[in-house]
This record gives C-alpha cells, sequence and structure tokens, in this order.
C-alpha cells in the first residue's frame, strides 16, 4: 500500500510526521512537504498537524532514550537539508529507539551514514561561522554581524556569542532567511523584523577606522611567497566573504 505523508514543509512538521509514524507504527512511502509532487498512485494520504510544544518532546525523547549525540544529529540535519531526506530521518530515530545508545557506531548502515555526512556539513559550517562571523558597531552601541549562511544555523550560533560576548548588545542577522537574534545583555531573542534596529543607524565612524587598521594588519601579516589561495578558500569558502572585511 502506498502511503504519503504530507507535512507543512518546517522542521517542526517533520519531526511531527516521525511522531505520528511511530504512534501509528507506520511506514510512509513518502513524506512530503508543501512544495513536493504527491505519489502519483498513494492509496491513502495523512495531513500532519505542526505543533512545536510536540516537536521539542520528540527531540527530548530522542535525546533521553538514544544519546545527547543522535539528538545533536538530528536537530543538525533539521536545519540544513532536512527537505531532501525525511524518510532518512524516520528512520534514523526508530533506529535510535531500537538500538538506544549503540546508534551511532552503525556507520555501515546507509541511513546512519547518510544523517552523519549531513550533520558533518551543518556542523562545520556552525564551527566555521564561529571565526568568521565581523561585527560591526552601530551608532547606538548594538554591534552588527550580518552573514549568509547555507544552513539555518543561527539559534546553533547565539549561545556561543552569548558567553563571548555577554556585555554587549549584539545581533547576528542571516540575510539569507531574513532572521535574526539579538542579546541585550540579560536576554537572547529571536527579532523577526531586524530591519527595524538598523534603520537610522548607521555604523560609526569609529567602526570604520577600525575596519581599516584591521585590513592594513591582513595585509601587512600576509606572507606572499607562502600566500595557498586553494587552502584559502577552502577554510574561507568565497561564498562567505562578502562580509569579511579584510577580504574587500
Amino acid at each position: 500500500m502506498e502511503l504519503e505523508y504530507r507535512y507543512d514543509g518546517s522542521p517542526d512538521g517533520l519531526l511531527c510526521a516521525v511522531a505520528d509514524a511511530v504512534k501509528q507504527k507506520e511506514t510512509p512511502t513518502a513524506i512530503t512537504g508543501p512544495f513536493d509532487e504527491s505519489l502519483l498512485f498513494a492509496d491513502r494520504m495523512h495531513e500532519v498537524q505542526s505543533d512545536e510544544k510536540r516537536a521539542d518532546e520528540v527531540i527530548g525523547y530522542f535525546q533521553q532514550n538514544v544519546s545527547r549525540e543522535a539528538a545533536r544529529n538530528l536537530v543538525y540535519c533539521l536545519t540544513g537539508p532536512y527537505e531532501t531526506m525525511e524518510t532518512d530521518l524516520l528512520a534514523y530515530y526508530r533506529m535510535g529507539l531500537k538500538l538506544g545508545r549503540n546508534l551511532d557506531r552503525h556507520h555501515a548502515d546507509p541511513v546512519v551514514h547518510a544523517v552523519h555526512q549531513a550533520a558533518r556539513q551543518v556542523g562545520r559550517e556552525i564551527h566555521r561561522f564561529k571565526g568568521l562571523l565581523r561585527f560591526r558597531k552601530l551608532a547606538d552601541g548594538l554591534y552588527w554581524a550580518p552573514f549568509e549562511p547555507d544552513y539555518d544555523i543561527i539559534s546553533a550560533l547565539a549561545p556561543h556569542f552569548r558567553a563571548r560576548l555577554s556585555d554587549q548588545r549584539w545581533m547576528l542577522h542571516d540575510l539569507r532567511r531574513e532572521r535574526a537574534v539579538v542579546w541585550d545583555r540579560a536576554h537572547l531573542y529571536a527579532e523577526l523584523v531586524p530591519e527595524k534596529l538598523l534603520k537610522g543607524n548607521p555604523v560609526t565612524d569609529e567602526e570604520v577606522g577600525i575596519q581599516q587598521v584591521w585590513k592594513s594588519f591582513f595585509k601587512n601579516v600576509t606572507i606572499e611567497g607562502r600566500r595557498n589561495s586553494k587552502l584559502q578558500t577552502r577554510c574561507m569558502p568565497l561564498r562567505y566573504w562578502r562580509w569579511l572585511p579584510e577580504m574587500e
């Protein structure tokens, strides 16, 4: 029997689809989002109801009954290429409930391998941006960090900068998804309209001067005879250079 699960295309919706499949003991032939083509000959369609609280419970249950590392892999996939691996994530979740802490030892299993590969890609980008984000001081004292990541990693980056820059007001701004996270020295919150914090709030002259000093330093420490463009672009991919002052 061809069984299709239809969800709203969000990570929360996919987690609710996983919960429905586990609860109903069903194995859908396909789990599709709103813009995917439906199965031509599906015998039954199940419409998944998205629920943020339920989605959080699905992750929490997985972490408690499998491992923190497996839950992290799942979350990383949900911030990355989840829209192409819905059935793999369902299979990974099911395997975890069966194998417990031994799940991630099954490296040769195609499902585990696919999840590990996707999670590594997301984890690699998170690690890169911990070093590649550049903050610009604005007129009202806010430090603004614009970037355009491949994956939706802004929530994963925020705790890192909260720990490092706890005494400053700052905003991480994902320009690709028009999402932002703000730290106001006391609370971390999502800013749904980041433009309102930028309007009439230009970069300070002091910041322009600091950027010039940084560019000069970067140029002067470069040893031309040891320049390795291939290594440089591997560590700092070209698609990230737009928001690196030293690469202007």
